[in-house]
């Protein structure tokens, strides 16, 4: 995994690449810069680590271009649960709920992620005050389609029925 500067990854991508990542949609091109130049992007090769089980949780990612396979930690093995691809977050829920990771994310194709650590959300904060909110509106989003995700997996995966009550 390298460091990789913010102007080489916009000039090379453009910025309208960038604006059509759900996680920065309706966000002002000043923001989108703010965070691409104040985050850390990083270039993975396929087969690297962005995160591992039992790691503080102090940032999070979007994927910038590429695709992270999720593996959540169960008792003693690790079992594939999802795919991020470009324009998705990944770790968002456990940086702001204090937890460390539950899970371990590795590139299944050469990727580019962007970290926003605690400081720069909280800076974001701060600086884009309204647009922080769309932000958070954005995340919440992607979480949400994350929890709509996991019901049709829990929902195919046990095979309740609803209660009819006849």
């Amino acid at each position: 995994m390298e460091t990789v500067d913010a102007t080489a990854v916009i000039e090379q991508l453009g910025l309208p690449h960038f604006r059509d990542l759900s996680t920065f949609g309706a966000l002002s091109d000043e923001a989108i810069l703010a965070m691409l130049e104040q985050g850390t992007i990083r270039r993975l090769d396929k087969g690297e680590y962005v995160s591992r089980y039992g790691e503080k949780a102090e940032d999070f990612q979007v994927v910038l271009k590429g695709r992270i396979a999720y593996y959540k930690h169960f008792d003693d093995h690790d079992v594939l649960t999802r795919y991020f691809g470009q324009g998705e977050q990944l770790g968002f829920d456990e940086m702001i709920g204090l937890l460390t990771r539950n899970g371990t994310d590795v590139a299944v194709e050469d990727s580019l992620i962007l970290n926003i650590g605690c400081e720069q959300f909280y800076d974001l904060h701060v600086r884009f005050p309204a647009e922080f909110g769309v932000f958070m509106i954005n995340l919440a989003r992607e979480l949400s389609r994350e929890i709509a995700l996991l019901e049709d997996v829990i929902g195919k995966g046990t095979g309740w029925q609803l209660e009819t009550g006849t």
